[in-house]
């Protein structure tokens, strides 16, 4: 039961992160008058589906990534797909993408204190290239979780995670506001780079996966 513990609280502090994040973006575009038309908290089996408000709501087991739709269903053939993002101005479309994730540093502000909070966001952006250091750093980590230390575990995952997601990637947030200019028609560069990416981040995330359940048991 001690060692299925750390795995609760890290599925509810991701949970909290990805569900926040997902509120923060509906709310912000809805604000800008871009009103999502899907909320999806979670990967795999749908557990619960919800319209609410004009919004499909859907919650998955695994929370470890959430995503908010904009694009209208199809009522014909002959109609192509709408987003609704992209009838909106370009600076209003870069804050539906970034506001969510300053949130994040906010919450690892209020968490760490203002200037440990800044501290770790930017040291985020250095976490995937410094491999060396991620045994020790995960393993302080998991050590919050079983001393029951929420407040610091939650200001840290909040600060690295969003760091992480705005770095200049195509499939991360920090790549979707480079490519805002190409927004109407992904180029195809932007698409090899996005298959590129994907398949350096795989074994890091697995590395990083297998350093937490090594750490735990």
């Amino acid at each position: 039961m001690d060692r299925l513990a750390p795995f609760l609280w890290l599925w509810m502090l991701f949970f909290a992160i990805n569900m926040l994040w997902a509120l923060a973006q509906a709310a912000v575009a809805s604000t800008f008058g871009a009103r999502p038309v899907l909320v999806d908290v979670g990967f795999g089996p749908a557990l619960l589906t919800q319209r609410i408000g004009g919004i499909v709501w859907c919650f998955r087991p695994i929370a470890l990534a959430s995503s908010v739709g904009f694009t209208e269903a199809v009522t014909s053939p002959d109609v192509p797909p709408k987003n609704r993002l992209q009838q909106l101005s370009l600076p209003m479309h870069a804050a539906v993408i970034l506001v969510p994730w300053m949130l994040q540093v906010a919450i690892a502000m209020a968490c760490l204190g203002a200037t440990e909070g800044l501290h770790q966001f930017l040291h985020g952006f250095t976490l995937p290239f410094e491999l060396s250091a991620l045994p020790g750093r995960i393993e302080r980590f998991i050590g919050l979780l079983r001393n029951g230390d929420m407040l610091r575990a939650w200001g840290l995952i909040s600060a690295k995670i969003a760091a992480i997601n705005l770095l200049p990637l195509p499939f991360l947030a920090g790549g979707q506001f480079l490519l805002l200019p190409w927004r109407e028609r992904f180029p195809v560069w932007a698409g090899l780079l996005n298959v590129a990416s994907t398949l350096v981040a795989m074994p890091w995330a697995c590395y990083v996966a297998y350093l937490v359940f090594k750490t735990i048991f």
